[in-house]
C-alpha cells in the first residue's frame, strides 16, 4: 500500500461517494482519484522529477487534498508549511528542504520559489488541464521519504519532521483503531491540513476509512456549527482552544451539534475542567484525547473510562510502537518516577528536513528511541501522565520545579482564565518561577497568591506574576514559553 493507493482503494470501493466537501462544492472519490492523477501528470510534464521536494502552503481546501495525493503519485515528497509562517520562516524551510516548486494559497507572500502553483480553484484546474487522468506510476517505495510537517516554531525556526509512507500509513492504522473510524463517518476537518494532527492523524486516516470529509477553510465557531448542521457531521478533531472557543461562543447551540458523536482532541494540553465542561454541554458526544507529535505520530490515547479515574493523564500507548520513560542517562525509570517520554517504532520520523544536528539530538543515543522532550510518569496500570517539558523545567536552588504543577493550582482558581509558568534568572537560586495570568476579573498579585496559600510548596510559589490579555501561542495552540521568558526577562 502507498499513499496514492489509499485514495485509489477508496475510489474503487466507493466511487460515487462524496470524498471531500467544502461549502457548496463536493467531489466524489472517483473524481478525487482522477484529479490527483491529473495533477501528478501535470507536475511531471512541468519538469518535476521523482524524489523532488514540493512545498504545500495554504489554508484548507479541496485543492490541498488533491495536491497532496498528486505529489505522492508523481513520486515527489510534500513539505507541508503553515500559511501563518512569516516570509523569513518560509524561506528558511524552503531553502532547508531544497524546494523549488510550491503549491500555494493566494494569500501566501512572495517567497523563494522557482515555480508557484496556485491553490485557487480556477488556476489550480488550469495547471492540470489536458493532462492524463491515469496514474503515472511513479510513486516511490513506502520506506522512502513521503511527507513532512513542520513544528509550530516553539524554539527558533520551524523544524520539519520527515516521514516515510510506511510511517504515515501506520499513523492512519492507529488513528482508525483509536477513533473507530468507519466508512459511515462524516468527518469535519477543522484543524489545518498542513498540521501533523489535521493532515495525518485525521485527514489521511479518513481517506483510508473511506469516510466523507467536510473541509473548513478557516476556523470560526459560526462556520463550524453551520458545517456540522448542514452536513450531519459525526466526528471531528479539535485542539482544546477550539473546544473552549466553541463553548464560549454566542453561536453555541447544542441542538445544532446533535449529529456529532465523538470529538478527538489534542495538539496541546486541555485546561483543567474544559473536557468535563464540554462533556456536560454535549452529553451525546464522546471525547477522546490523543497525544502525539510531529515527530512520532498519534501514540497515546485517553478514553472517558480512564479519564474519570486519571483526569490528568494522557492515556495508554498504542501497541504499534515501543514506549518507555528514561532518565537523562538512558536508564528506564521505575513506576511513578519522572523521566523523559520516549518511543521507538515504525511511526517515528526519519529526521528533521535539512537539520542533521537536531535529528541527532532527537535520536540522541543512536538506538532508534526518539526523545520527545516531554517529562512523564507511568503508573502500575500503564497510564501515562505528563508533568512538563524537559526544556521548561525550572531548576531553582538545585530543585526541579515543573510548570504544570503550578499551573494546575492556578487553573483551579475561578479568577484565572488561563496561565503559563516560565523561569526567570536569579543570582542566588539560578532560576525562579514566574507566571503569566489571563484573569477573568481584576485581582492583584498578592490577592492571587493568597488564594494559593497552602496549595504550593514555598519554593514553587511564583516570585513574579504578570497579568496579560492573552498568552502567546503557536499556530497549533501551544503556549510559547520562550516568548514569555524573552519578554519578561
Amino acid at each position: 500500500m502507498t499513499i496514492g493507493a489509499t485514495l485509489a482503494t477508496a475510489a474503487a470501493f466507493y466511487p460515487g461517494k462524496p470524498a471531500f466537501v467544502m461549502e457548496d462544492r463536493s467531489i466524489t472519490y472517483a473524481e478525487a482519484d482522477a484529479a490527483s492523477n491529473q495533477f501528478a501528470n501535470a507536475l511531471l510534464s512541468m519538469g518535476a522529477t521523482p524524489g523532488d521536494n514540493i512545498a504545500v502552503i495554504g489554508h484548507n481546501c479541496i485543492e490541498y487534498a488533491i495536491a497532496y495525493f498528486g505529489i505522492s503519485r508523481a513520486g515527489c515528497t510534500s513539505l507541508h508549511m503553515s500559511p501563518r509562517m512569516t516570509s523569513k520562516e518560509l524561506d528558511y524551510c524552503i531553502n532547508g528542504g531544497a524546494v523549488s516548486v510550491g503549491v500555494c494559497g493566494p494569500d501566501i507572500p512572495a517567497i523563494d520559489l522557482d515555480v508557484r502553483i496556485s491553490l485557487k480553484t480556477e488556476q489550480f484546474d488550469e495547471f492540470s488541464k489536458g493532462c492524463s487522468i491515469v496514474d503515472p506510476g511513479h510513486e516511490r517505495p513506502i520506506d522512502q521519504p513521503s511527507s513532512a510537517t513542520y513544528t509550530g516554531g516553539t524554539t527558533g525556526f520551524p523544524k520539519g519532521g520527515m516521514h516515510t509512507a510506511r510511517s504515515r500509513l501506520t499513523w492512519a492504522t492507529i488513528a482508525q483503531e483509536f477513533f473507530n473510524l468507519t466508512p459511515q463517518e462524516v468527518m469535519a476537518n477543522a484543524a489545518p491540513l498542513g498540521h501533523a494532527a489535521g493532515g495525518f492523524i485525521w485527514f489521511q486516516p479518513g481517506v483510508c476509512a473511506g469516510a466523507t470529509q467536510v473541509i473548513l477553510r478557516h476556523w470560526s465557531t459560526k462556520d463550524f456549527t453551520q458545517m456540522v448542521e448542514q452536513n450531519a457531521v459525526t466526528s471531528t478533531f479539535l485542539v482544546p482552544t477550539q473546544i473552549q472557543m466553541l463553548l464560549n461562543s454566542e453561536d453555541f447551540d447544542v441542538h445544532r451539534l446533535q449529529s456529532i458523536k465523538k470529538i478527538i482532541y489534542g495538539g496541546a494540553p486541555a485546561p483543567d475542567g474544559l473536557i468535563e465542561r464540554a462533556g456536560d454541554a454535549l452529553t451525546h458526544c464522546e471525547f477522546i484525547q490523543n497525544y502525539g507529535m510531529t515527530e512520532i505520530g498519534p501514540l497515546v490515547t485517553l478514553y472517558e473510562r480512564d479519564r474519570k479515574i486519571f483526569p490528568e493523564a494522557i492515556g495508554r500507548p498504542t501497541r504499534h510502537t515501543e514506549c518507555a520513560i528514561f532518565t537523562p542517562s538512558a536508564q528506564k525509570t521505575t513506576v511513578g518516577d519522572v523521566g523523559e517520554l520516549c518511543f521507538r517504532g515504525p511511526t517515528l520520523m526519519t529526521g528533521y528536513v535539512g537539520d542533521p544536528k537536531q535529528t541527532d539530538e532527537f535520536f540522541r543515543h543512536g538506538d532508534g528511541w526518539g526523545w520527545t522532550g516531554d517529562l512523564a510518569v507511568i503508573n502500575k496500570e500503564g497510564v501515562i501522565t505528563l508533568v512538563g517539558r524537559s526544556k521548561d523545567v525550572i531548576i531553582s536552588g538545585g530543585l526541579n520545579i515543573y510548570p504544570a504543577e503550578i499551573e494546575r493550582v492556578f487553573n483551579e482558581l475561578t479568577v484565572v482564565k488561563e496561565c503559563a509558568v516560565f523561569g526567570i534568572p536569579d543570582v542566588k537560586f539560578g532560576e525562579l518561577p514566574a507566571i503569566a495570568v489571563v484573569a477573568r476579573d481584576k485581582i492583584t498579585p498578592d490577592e492571587i497568591l493568597y488564594l494559593c496559600e497552602g496549595k504550593l510548596a514555598r519554593y514553587k510559589r511564583p516570585r513574579r506574576i504578570e497579568f496579560v490579555n492573552e498568552l502567546p501561542k503557536s499556530p497549533a495552540g501551544k503556549v510559547l514559553r520562550t516568548v514569555l521568558r524573552e519578554h519578561f526577562n
